[in-house]
């Protein structure tokens, strides 16, 4: 077993270039750095090896990506649709399915928040532009520039309690967002044009979901996102006692 003084995080991985699995560097150096052991999960369509896999963590990191597909949520995808897998969305919605039997903590960050959405039934908007214009940049058209934009966060939420502050800096990086919350979810972070920020379960023990990216301001020394990924390493920790 990978049990031991430190918590094991399972991180969900990539499988957008084709004959490799991956994962982006700063969600392993985050999970570092907050006190928790990075475990990669594998790309795998064997059920039987994916439980036996989260058996082995003590949480889950939903990771950012492509587009989900809508027939998941029972639309047509629209045109600005991209980077859309179903074999990806069928392994982290098997991920996410066990790690809730398994009643270890989850936290999805931007396409992980999506898929934790879309999974208890809620909705996305397909294209922010498209569907819910505004004056807020969630996504620059320069691919080499993150946008950052304040979010605003309900005090009665453990985000606030993860942040340490109702207002802050994020790093966004979508074009997607959601549209009808789950049900057994509320949503704890709105941009200033109304947009769902942050999620938490309140029928399921420790599942967060936030729409930006802590992962890359928590490695420059961002003590507000540093904050998500202690608070979620702290969580974990509890399942070694």
């Amino acid at each position: 077993m990978l049990k031991g003084e430190f918590p094991v995080i399972g991180i969900s991985t990539e499988i957008d270039i084709p004959e490799r699995i991956a994962v982006k560097k700063k969600y392993v150096d985050a999970v570092v750095q907050a006190g928790g052991i990075p475990f990669l999960i594998p790309f795998t369509d064997d059920m039987q090896v994916l439980w036996s896999v989260v058996s082995l963590v003590d949480a889950l990191l939903l990771t950012g990506g492509g587009d989900i597909s809508p027939s998941l949520y029972g639309e047509i995808p629209l045109s600005q649709c991209s980077g859309i897998c179903e074999k990806r969305d069928e392994f982290d919605y098997a991920l996410l399915r066990f790690a809730c039997k398994q009643q270890i903590p989850v936290l999805g960050i931007c396409r992980g928040m999506q898929l934790i959405n879309t999974y208890f039934g809620g909705t996305l908007y397909q294209d922010l532009p498209e569907q819910f214009p505004s004056d807020v940049l969630h996504k620059s058209q320069d691919t080499s520039v993150v946008s950052q934009h304040s979010i605003h966060c309900r005090v009665d939420s453990e985000l606030y309690r993860m942040l340490g502050k109702k207002e802050v800096m994020i790093s966004s990086i979508h074009h997607q967002a959601v549209r009808k919350l789950a049900d057994g979810f509320k949503a704890t972070a709105f941009a200033d044009d109304g947009v769902v920020e942050a999620i938490e379960s309140v029928a399921v023990n420790n599942v967060w979901g936030v729409q930006f990216h802590p992962e890359l301001q928590a490695v420059e020394g961002d003590e507000a996102m540093k904050g998500i990924f202690g608070y979620f390493i702290r969580r974990a920790k509890d399942m070694l006692l």
